[in-house]
């Protein structure tokens, strides 16, 4: 049976950015409207806080101690433990401004793209530290949920568009930072939504934020799985965490995005899903050197 537990009494006005450390036993999180960085060891309170110089975005693990942020000006490198926070490397040209949501791929390297909170020009990024920054994607409204996963043998990066409603799916060359032809994967507007965040369970299914309507769908390879309903009508981040990586954590957007309604109370806490039947896999880390 599944179940939804609040972790903590805190509440967040636009969470987001979930990574759960196995390593460290640790979950982070962000809280973007006060630029702050948080994290719960064990996935317990009491809750630890960082003030960032600016608002994060997307969070990495590397191999490290450390975290990749994606602030305004580019990627920080984060130490939770020192309260320090480095710029690494600036954001290229074609971000067309700053990124979003990034995740590691797998393979030491990092997947990105473009934050738009109005409609505007966006891509999708991979970078590496030997390599610097690549091109992969330059129709992409507002980046989320960049995973990597394997389709029949395929490596595939999965990548959500949040204005276009849309979960792509591309071949993915890791190590050369390409991709070839992208396709639909999920079709959030069928759901009465828009993607966010997303995470991978241990048989590489991708669970995947619905904005608007309060789902987290899963899709496998074959499409659309099944449908979880939260009590939040704007779950943001997703991530598979605890001792046997069995519990879902999710965030969400407290702000008013233009809903009829208020958001309710519960849009402000961090969630505990229990129940699902699956496991997640470990995160992707990141290669510092």
């Amino acid at each position: 049976m599944i179940s939804l537990t609040r972790i903590g009494a805190f509440t967040l006005s636009w969470g987001e950015s979930l990574r759960w450390d196995d390593r460290r036993q640790r979950l982070y999180f962000v809280d973007c409207a006060t630029q702050t960085l948080h994290w719960l060891d064990k996935a317990e309170p009491p809750l630890h806080s960082m003030k960032l110089p600016t608002m994060p975005a997307g969070l990495v693990l590397t191999d490290g101690g450390a975290l990749v942020a994606c602030l305004d000006d580019g990627l920080h490198v984060v130490d939770p433990d020192a309260g320090s926070s480095e710029l690494f490397s600036t954001y290229p040209e074609g971000m067309h401004g700053r990124a979003n949501d990034a995740n590691a791929d797998g393979a030491g390297n990092l997947i990105t793209g473009t934050l738009n909170v109005v409609p505007g020009p966006g891509a999708a990024w991979w970078f590496s530290v030997a390599e610097g920054w690549r091109l992969l994607d330059d129709d992409i409204g507002n980046a989320n949920g960049p995973v990597v996963i394997e389709i029949a043998g395929q490596s595939t990066l999965v990548l959500a568009d949040t204005p276009a409603r849309v979960v792509y799916a591309y071949p993915y060359d890791g190590r050369n930072g390409t991709i070839g032809e992208r396709r639909v994967f999920g079709d959030h507007a069928a759901l009465d939504g828009a993607p966010d965040g997303a995470t991978v369970d241990a048989e590489g299914a991708v669970w995947s934020c619905v904005l608007g309507s309060g789902k987290i769908a899963r899709y496998t390879a074959a499409g659309l799985d099944c449908v979880v309903e939260t009590s939040m009508a704007n779950p943001s981040d997703v991530a598979f965490g605890g001792s046997d990586l069995d519990r879902l954590f999710v965030t969400s957007i407290a702000l008013n995005l233009g809903e009829d309604a208020p958001p309710a109370t519960e849009a402000g806490w961090v969630l505990a899903v229990d129940g699902l039947g699956v496991t997640g896999r470990p995160e992707a880390r990141f290669r510092l050197e």
